[in-house]
C-alpha cells in the first residue's frame, strides 16, 4: 500500500527535478549542530551505480559539518503544492562548492504549509501608526506570514519596556521594500497584523518584534509574493 505522505521512486526524481528548475530554497541543518541555513539544489548524478543530489554549500558548512562521509543532514522545503517536506540522509562527499548527498530514499510530505523566512535587503522597512503612535523598525527577514526585526525610532515619551505587546494587533502597516540597481522601491501595505514576539537584546539595548500577517489584500499580497521572489533570486545569486 503506498503511503501518501511519502514521494518515492520517479515522482521523487520529479519532485526534485521541479525543484531545481524553480529555483526552490530549503533549509539545511547538520544534525547535531545547531547549524541551519539556506541552500539549493544544483543537480542530480549518478556516480558508480548511485544516485546523488548535489547541493550549494553555504558558508561555514564544511567547519561545522566536518567530514562529508559522517555527516547527517535533514532538508525541509515548500513544495509545488506549498505543502512542507522533510528528507534526510547522510554522507556524500565535497566537490567544490557543491556537495553531493546520496538520493534519498524518500521524502516526507506533511499536511501543513509553512513559510520561508527570507533575510531582507538593508534598508527595508516596515512602518505603521497605533493611534498617536508611530513606529519605524529594521527588518531582519520577512515570508509570506510575517515579518521580523528591531525598532529603530518611535515617537512615544516616558516609556519604560516595550512600547508594544504580545497580541496586540496592529493595522495599515507599511513595509517599504529598497530600491537597487535591477527594481524600483515596492511599498507592500498588510491591513492587520498581530505581534507574536517581543524580545530585548541588552547588548544592543533594543526591542525586536516579530509579527504574523493576519490580512492582507490580493494585490498587496501579490506584490509581497513578488517581493520574496526576489530576495530569493538574490540569495542564490550571492551563493
Amino acid at each position: 500500500m503506498v503511503d501518501p505522505g511519502k514521494v518515492q521512486g520517479q515522482p521523487l526524481f520529479e519532485l526534485f527535478r521541479q525543484l531545481m528548475d524553480n529555483k526552490v530554497i530549503l533549509s539545511l541543518s547538520v544534525v547535531g549542530t545547531g547549524f541551519e541555513r539556506l541552500t539549493c539544489l544544483t543537480g542530480v548524478s549518478n556516480e558508480n551505480g548511485r544516485s546523488y543530489l548535489s547541493i550549494d554549500l553555504p558558508d561555514g558548512f564544511k567547519e561545522a559539518a566536518g567530514p562529508a562521509e559522517s555527516c547527517r543532514l535533514r532538508f525541509n522545503f515548500n513544495g509545488p503544492d506549498l505543502l512542507e517536506y522533510l528528507f534526510s540522509t547522510q554522507g556524500g562527499f565535497y566537490f567544490g562548492r557543491e556537495m553531493r548527498i546520496p538520493f534519498p530514499d524518500y521524502a516526507e510530505r506533511l499536511q501543513r504549509r509553512k513559510n520561508f523566512r527570507m533575510p531582507t535587503l538593508p534598508g527595508t522597512r516596515l512602518l505603521f501608526k497605533q493611534d498617536k503612535l508611530h513606529v519605524i523598525i529594521g527588518v531582519v527577514n520577512i515570508s509570506l506570514g510575517g515579518i521580523y526585526g528591531a525598532l529603530l525610532k518611535h515617537n512615544a515619551r516616558n516609556v519604560i519596556g516595550s512600547i508594544l505587546e504580545m497580541n496586540q494587533q496592529i493595522y495599515g502597516m507599511g513595509i517599504i521594500f529598497p530600491a537597487d540597481q535591477r527594481t524600483p522601491e515596492q511599498v507592500v501595505i498588510i491591513k492587520r497584523a498581530e505581534v507574536r514576539r517581543v524580545e530585548y537584546d541588552p547588548q544592543k539595548e533594543l526591542y525586536k518584534y516579530a509579527f504574523e500577517f493576519m490580512e492582507i489584500d490580493r494585490p498587496e499580497k501579490d506584490k509581497l509574493i513578488e517581493c520574496i521572489y526576489y530576495l530569493q533570486r538574490q540569495f542564490l545569486q550571492r551563493r
